[in-house]
């Protein structure tokens, strides 16, 4: 049988409802399931992949099925794979399908139906992480909780580019023969939260999408150069930040203007010049 996306980390498999709903709420949150017509026996396969602040997920219910979540400390994106629904927050119902997503906002309670072929992976990121991160993109605090817009459509370049980047990590996970280095997963988990923020409308939108004070070639240099020393270990935006003496915002502005890149992708370049030159 063709390997599921990351099948190689099975959370479960399970007919039971009861046994679907306790390990919804070890990673989630315990839903109400409503299988179609009554069903008592499913056929649920569920994958899950924690980082440290993000965790990814692949399900397929192998029935029709209807499902109520509470409230929960994180951003969800629904990503769907194969089959449709559609997710409703409050009165809205947003469509499931290979073309179409939704973003669940923090705190926000929601609704999911879909048919027997439904598959979808889930990008999960916790709250306080990306609160976090907006306010280091933006150099201000977070004063009001996010909210995000709840449609996705990814023939929007920014929506695309972030579906394309989760599938692609999952790919990699799924058919590496050993994990991930450390290294790589903490890149990608800072990647994802700024792609997140940037490919889905939010309260702070406006904050991400204004002109960025100028910060000065020295001071790309500086992060370049703090990179070079420290590219052995896990670095991130915010340690960059310190280093240069600018906010975060201004600093990937500067990378573009000088480099044509962000930080992150001259960290990239740096490990990969390393590992091919021989020692």
């Amino acid at each position: 049988m063709m390997a599921r996306p990351l099948d190689r980390f099975p959370l479960v498999r399970t007919q039971n409802p009861e046994e679907l709903c306790a390990a919804l709420s070890r990673i989630y949150a315990e839903p109400k399931l409503s299988p179609e017509g009554g069903a008592r026996k499913i056929d649920v396969s569920i994958n899950h992949f924690q980082i440290n602040d993000i965790a990814m997920g692949y399900t397929k219910y192998g029935t029709g099925m209807a499902a109520a979540y509470p409230e929960n400390n994180f951003a969800l994106q629904v990503f769907p794979v194969q089959g449709c629904g559609k997710l409703t927050i409050g009165k809205t119902e947003n469509p499931l399908d290979q073309s179409h997503g939704t973003t669940v906002s923090p705190g926000t309670s929601f609704a999911i139906s879909f048919n027997v072929e439904y598959e979808h992976l889930v990008l999960v990121i916790r709250t306080s992480a990306l609160t976090q991160k907006l306010s280091a993109l933006t150099g201000s605090s977070a004063r009001c909780p996010l909210r995000f817009d709840q449609a996705q459509d990814y023939r929007h370049p920014a929506s695309k580019a972030l579906r394309d980047h989760f599938f692609f990590l999952i790919a990699n996970l799924n058919g590496s023969p050993s994990p991930l280095p450390t290294l790589a997963l903490a890149e990608f988990e800072q990647t994802l939260m700024v792609m997140f923020l940037h490919a889905n409308r939010h309260n702070y939108s406006h904050l991400l999408e204004r002109r960025a004070p100028a910060a000065a070639n020295d001071q790309v240099r500086r992060a370049e150069e703090y990179i070079e020393a420290n590219a052995h270990r896990p670095i991130t935006l915010e340690d960059l930040a310190d280093v240069a003496g600018v906010s975060v915002f201004s600093l990937c502005a500067a990378f573009r203007n000088y480099r044509g890149y962000l930080p992150l992708t001259f960290l990239t370049q740096v490990r990969s010049r390393r590992q091919s030159t021989p020692s």
